[in-house]
């Protein structure tokens, strides 16, 4: 294999793998990247058997070939050359050689052969979906992804795409987001269900961050394949029963109250630095008008601070995880937000003051 690639993209290309390659090493080939040189195309892989991912860069083949390398090592390699032309030779035995401007590496290798084999998808099939819409509800379900592997079905998303319309859900039992979305692409196509691992979706929206063409989702029975213009996402699928989502999502009606997002999310960061490594609730005392946010640690002092909100409802007084509704706040769009608080042991509701299809519901913290 010889071939000659542009610093750079070549580099974007290796920093976008890194996340899926084998730290821990359980399979000596799991740290390694498939480099492929075939038919004037440049493909660069990466796997732990969970996630896989498969980008394709411009690049001149003088010499196809397979060559499998430590992916650290290479992305190190190429992270200190001048930004300058990349030439690289396979060299028997095993042997990969980089040359740049000056400077001259040879970095051991592993047969081919010994990489983990990426499914065959059939072209036409799967959903399209544009990449806006995709990069868009994955940072929004994101941060109620749970991290308790006790629960396993909790660790990923599950994705729902029916005939008329893509929702994705998250919860980690303690707040759940909720976003739905009606796109065109959908109909006279059929429907998909799945739990995605956090994992996949973080590497996901890494690759969705530039992209603006559309990406093709792929059942490959216990995986799912995203298929974007020069990168593919391999993700083995969890597993099991998502729970009933829809019975703990409160009713919109009542009485809600508007405030300014950046108004609030201020004041939350102000308020609830004074909580330190407790687990101290941050108080909504929510009246007609007002909103008066408190926090108070025992062994730190407290802060308060009083919002404007256009409320008419009774008066509430509830405790939630600072962080729960900084987390919702900092993915929110749109200059204000709804909250429906029902009681102090409810579950409250939160979501844009305008547009529909994003909710994210909080559970309250005793006071």
């Amino acid at each position: 294999m010889h071939i000659q690639v542009l610093r750079g993209p070549f580099l974007s290309t290796l920093a976008q793998i890194q996340g899926v390659i084998e730290a821990k090493r359980t399979l000596p080939i799991l740290s390694h990247l498939l480099l492929e040189a075939k038919d004037n195309t440049i493909s660069i892989s990466g796997t732990d058997l969970d996630v896989s991912i498969r980008t394709t860069l411009d690049g001149d083949v003088k010499n196809e070939g397979r060559v499998a390398v430590s992916g650290k090592k290479l992305y190190e390699i190429a992270r200190e050359l001048p930004d300058s032309s990349i030439d690289l030779r396979w060299r028997e035995p095993q042997n990969l050689e980089i040359l740049c401007a000056k400077s001259v590496f040879r970095l051991k290798g592993a047969a081919a052969e010994e990489f983990p084999a990426f499914p065959e998808i059939a072209e036409g099939t799967g959903i399209t979906v544009s990449a806006e819409t995709l990069r868009g509800i994955i940072s929004k379900v994101l941060f109620a992804v749970s991290t308790d592997q006790t629960r396993p079905t909790l660790t990923g998303a599950l994705l729902q795409i029916t005939a008329s319309d893509l929702r994705i859900v998250a919860t980690d039992g303690h707040r759940l987001s909720l976003v739905t979305t009606s796109f065109d692409s959908a109909k006279d196509q059929d429907m998909l269900e799945a739990i995605i691992p956090r994992k996949a979706l973080v590497e996901l929206g890494k690759m969705l961050k530039d992209e603006s063409g559309e990406v093709r989702l792929v059942p490959l029975g216990h995986q799912m394949g995203f298929l974007l213009p020069q990168s593919r996402l391999i993700s083995r699928l969890i597993e099991g029963q998502f729970p009933n989502y829809e019975q703990v999502l409160p009713s919109p009606s009542g009485p809600g109250a508007v405030v300014r997002r950046e108004d609030f999310l201020g004041a939350l960061r102000r308020t609830s630095t004074i909580a330190g490594d407790r687990a101290t609730p941050t108080v909504l005392d929510l009246r007609e008008g007002r909103l008066l946010i408190s926090c108070t640690n025992v062994d730190l002092g407290e802060a308060r601070e009083e919002l404007s909100v256009d409320y008419r409802g009774s008066e509430v007084t509830v405790g939630f995880n600072a962080k729960y509704l900084l987390d919702f706040l900092g993915v929110v769009e749109g200059t204000e937000v709804s909250m429906r608080i029902q009681d102090p042991l409810s579950p409250a509701l939160f979501e844009p003051a305008k547009g529909e299809g994003f909710n994210c519901v909080i559970m309250p913290m005793r006071i």
